[in-house]
């Protein structure tokens, strides 16, 4: 019994190894698996070795030798490739709504689904220091509590935090309770939002997932969704997307207007005050027509400062779409 146990135990140190080192370019030498087992407190000869890589391909792991001198045994078939990981860590990177520490968290966890090699290679890429990034680092309890209240019918309460010209948060609504029909969690533009019922103005609304405190869900079923209401078009409609020349940009801005200047440019932003009413943001945007859109939904609350010229590319902005105004009231 003893020795079989020895056995099992090699063969499960062997396995791990593979998993550590091993991909399907570069895997391990004899002499390698033998120092690790050695390093371990087990002994082994080469024919048992043979057996246990024999026995767990008979189990459907599939090890293959490559060509090199000496000889290594590679892992050939990994949950994930590196061309997956890569994609799950660039969307990590990229989610406004994960914090900086949980997605240090989560790129360790990414790592140590690749190889040594391979997650070397993701570990050199990896770039997220300087995006805008939640202070919040619950949201993943938030959204956990939101998930189990859509899959389970029932609706959702919490308070809903504003920003302030000091980049403090307040409770919105003096930190009353919000009511929702929770219908689904979106990402969109590296963000992830609550879309449901507010039962409070009785519309489907949109929240911020990294602004949402104290979430808890209720005994409550969900109101059904309206009449014609379909998820994919509300999106459609509701979220858009901005394309074109990166620039840096002086906006000034209204005081009231400091809570979507922060969401959309993030808590780094550098704000100014700008006299008693207003503040001066310096932002980098890709300017775009759906960039001057979100300018102009402040109206004369909102300006561009500097540059000069994309401030004359607003205005030409405007005044085009003034134009085809004057055109249809003819």
């Amino acid at each position: 019994m003893a020795g079989n146990e020895r056995s099992r135990t090699k063969t499960m140190h062997i396995l791990k190894l593979l998993y550590k080192r091993a991909d399907d370019e570069r895997g391990v030498t004899m002499a390698e698996i033998l120092s690790y087992l050695e390093a371990n407190g087990v002994t082994a000869e080469r024919k048992s070795i043979y057996r246990d890589i024999a026995m767990l391909r008979e189990c459907g792991i599939e090890i293959e030798k490559n060509a090199r001198k000496p000889v290594e045994y590679c892992l050939m078939n990994r949950t994930f490739d590196i061309a997956e990981l890569r994609l799950l860590a660039d969307a990590v990177q990229s989610a406004n709504f994960i914090s900086e520490s949980m997605t240090e968290n989560l790129l360790r966890k990414i790592e140590t689904l690749a190889s040594t090699r391979s997650a070397n290679i993701i570990k050199r890429q990896v770039h997220f220091s300087g995006r805008v990034k939640t202070q919040n680092e619950h949201v993943r309890y938030t959204t956990a509590t939101i998930q189990e209240a859509v899959h389970e019918g029932r609706r959702i309460r919490f308070k809903y935090i504003d920003f302030d010209l000091s980049k403090g948060t307040r409770p919105r609504r003096g930190g009353s309770e919000y009511e929702v029909s929770p219908y689904a969690l979106v990402w969109n533009d590296d963000n992830y939002y609550l879309v449901g019922y507010y039962e409070r103005r009785e519309q489907i609304s949109i929240f911020r997932v990294d602004r949402i405190k104290s979430v808890e869900m209720t005994c409550i079923p969900v109101a059904p969704q309206p009449k014609g209401f379909r998820l994919a078009d509300f999106i459609e409609t509701k979220f858009g997307m901005y394309d074109g020349e990166r620039v840096g940009l002086d906006l000034r801005f209204a005081n009231e207007l400091i809570n979507p200047v922060l969401d959309r440019f993030g808590m780094k932003t550098p704000i100014a005050r700008d006299g008693e009413e207003h503040f001066i943001a310096h932002v980098e945007a890709s300017i775009s027509p759906v960039f001057f859109s979100w300018i102009f939904q402040f109206g004369d609350r909102a300006q561009i400062i500097m540059p000069e010229r994309i401030a004359q590319e607003y205005v030409t902005f405007l005044r085009s779409a003034l134009a085809a105004m004057r055109q249809t009231e003819q």
